[in-house]
Formats: structure tokens, C-alpha cells, sequence
């Protein structure tokens, strides 16, 4: 676990996409949430795609403002629980649209205990 001081203006904000929603979550400097979103909870009614589509980070951004202003936070460490794709040049543009600054970013995937499966070897 890493503290980077006590800056009352910078919060965590960890991104997770599943096969099915895309999750924001906001916490403190001590990891506790303070908020959870996700598509589906921000009026996105449908079908998987369009809970995964990149208007779905805007839909979440707008409504997890209003916990941006009320906590003071102005500075995002931003921790990606996926790959970096698209979704996160999105969510890029709708932080600096609402005046917040990404300050750091990591990418943070889960690894199996065993490692990752070797490959499969060729029949003679």
C-alpha cells in the first residue's frame, strides 16, 4: 500500500470494465470508498453494449461530480483495473472537462497465483 501524503484534495479513482458494466469507484487517501458507480446505475437500461460503450464513462463522470465538489477533490491518482484502451483517454477527457487533474495513473491487472498457463506444446 502506498501514502502519498496528506493532500485533502486528491482521491483514488480505480476504473474496472466487465464483461457486462463498466465500474468507477472513488475512495480516499486510505482506500476507503467513498462512492461506487456504474452504468447501470447512471440510466444506461439496455443491452451489454451500450453499458460498455464510451458515452457510459460520461454518463458515470457527470453523476460522481457532485462527490467531486462536495469532498474538495481536484487531483485523480487514477489506478486502471484493466488495459489501457480507449476508455481511458475517455474518462481523461471528461475528468479534465470537469476540472479535475490526473496526477498519476497505474495499471493494476490481476495475475493467477501459478502465473500465467504456458503454451501448449507441438505433437510430433
Amino acid at each position: 500500500m502506498f501514502y502519498f501524503g496528506k493532500d485533502n484534495d486528491t482521491g483514488y479513482l480505480y476504473l474496472k470494465r466487465s464483461a457486462s458494466n463498466t465500474f468507477l469507484t472513488l475512495t480516499d487517501l486510505h482506500h476507503k470508498v467513498i462512492v461506487c458507480k456504474t452504468s447501470g446505475s447512471s440510466n444506461i437500461i439496455g443491452s451489454k453494449r451500450k453499458k460498455k460503450s464510451p458515452y457510459a464513462i460520461e454518463s458515470i463522470v457527470r453523476e460522481m461530480n457532485k462527490f467531486f465538489q462536495l469532498y474538495k477533490i481536484t487531483k485523480i491518482r487514477l489506478i486502471l483495473k484493466m488495459r489501457i484502451n480507449s476508455f481511458f483517454y475517455f474518462l481523461n477527457k471528461e475528468l479534465t472537462f470537469y476540472g479535475l487533474k490526473i496526477i498519476q495513473f497505474r495499471v493494476k491487472r490481476p495475475v493467477a497465483f501459478n502465473g500465467v498457463r504456458g503454451r501448449k506444446l507441438r505433437r510430433l
